[in-house]
């Protein structure tokens, strides 16, 4: 019985949705088998009444944006399962900042400070990229939810261990200005 390998018909159309960890440069992938995708656009508006004007002054304040995007991450193989469950464990750790090295000087302290933030690029095709166009688009990820799909079933090993065959991943994407 032979399975068909969803991640390599994704990956020769160019459907892959890439992480980028700015402060690491790590990077990780995955086929682009989208469940949800959002868009939205927010323009803040002030608000000052004046005397003698039926309509009050609306200065601007802002725009913002905030994507959301939903996926499944599909195993045909344990191998698979394997390898998409390190990928997940990956992007779990980009959600994360980088810390400086202990403050006291020795593995023992405990103190340290944020060295930089976890600021993600996010690139899906055409739908989710920088503003010229030429890259992924910069920001932070404001929720994150994984879940496995139970009715696909898991991968079991010997000593208790999971490897779901199929689980969905469902992200807030706030997009940041690179330049105004």
């Amino acid at each position: 019985m032979s399975f068909t390998d969803f991640g390599e018909i994704a990956k020769s159309k160019n459907q892959v949705i890439s992480f980028e960890h700015i402060s690491t440069g790590t990077i990780v992938t995955f086929p682009a088998f989208l469940t949800d995708f959002s868009d939205n656009y927010t323009v803040s508006w002030g608000s000052e009444s004046v005397f003698g004007r039926a309509d009050a002054i609306k200065p601007y304040q802002s725009t913002t944006r905030q994507i959301t995007l939903a996926f499944d991450v599909l195993s045909a193989s344990e191998t698979q399962a394997k390898e998409n469950l390190a990928k997940y464990s990956t992007l779990i750790k980009m959600l994360y900042p980088v810390y400086s090295a202990p403050l006291a000087g020795d593995a023992s302290s405990f103190g340290r400070t944020i060295k930089a933030p976890p600021l993600i690029r996010v690139k899906f095709v055409n739908m989710i990229q920088a503003a010229n166009g030429s890259g992924a688009l910069l920001g932070c990820i404001g929720g994150f939810n994984f879940k496995p799909v139970a009715d696909s079933g898991y991968f079991y090993r010997e000593n208790g261990d999971l490897f779901p065959k199929n689980y969905s991943i469902s992200i807030t994407f706030d997009p940041q200005h690179e330049n105004q």
